[in-house]
């Protein structure tokens, strides 16, 4: 998992992979047109962008998730989120057993999870060990934000 912010990325970047650069500079080109809601086309299925708006959840609302298929990059553009996160372990066992089609499986909220609180401007990568509860926050808070979808075979080619 990777925590920071749009601000400190020029910083932050020459240590990043050059994958996850490449989703940020992407993000960054699209924030400009400042797009509906929606699919954003970046490389096929390898990478995409998904734009929402969505009421902000309670936090006894709502399961985790993690995925195999894709890195999350997770950016946010007006309101606050609240994001739980955890490592993923051998005795963790999903509530919703992992779904290829969907690229996903669904977690109980871990005992030992982390919450980070985002604020406009923000980001969070989640790679597929990562256990994520994104959309948390004071119930009926609008929040807009962006998720680049990054393949895992991005990595794997390089």
């Amino acid at each position: 998992m990777i925590l920071g912010s749009l601000t400190s990325w020029g910083d932050q970047s020459k240590y990043e992979n050059t994958v996850i650069v490449t989703a940020m500079d992407e993000l960054k080109k699209i924030l400009v047109q400042n797009p509906a809601a929606g699919r954003v086309e970046i490389n096929g299925d390898l990478m995409y962008a998904s734009f929402m708006e969505f009421d902000a959840k309670a936090s006894e609302d709502h399961l985790a998730e993690k995925h195999e298929s894709y890195i999350d990059l997770q950016y946010l553009i007006e309101g606050e989120e609240t994001i739980g996160w955890s490592s993923l372990r051998e005795d963790v066992e999903p509530v919703k057993a992992y779904d290829s089609e969907q690229d996903y499986a669904l977690y109980k909220p871990s005992a030992d999870e982390i919450l980070l609180h985002l604020k406009p401007g923000m980001f969070a990568v989640f790679f597929p060990n990562d256990i994520h509860r994104p959309g948390m926050g004071q119930p009926s808070t609008k929040i807009k934000k962006a998720v680049v979808k990054m393949h895992m075979d991005l990595l794997q080619r390089r």
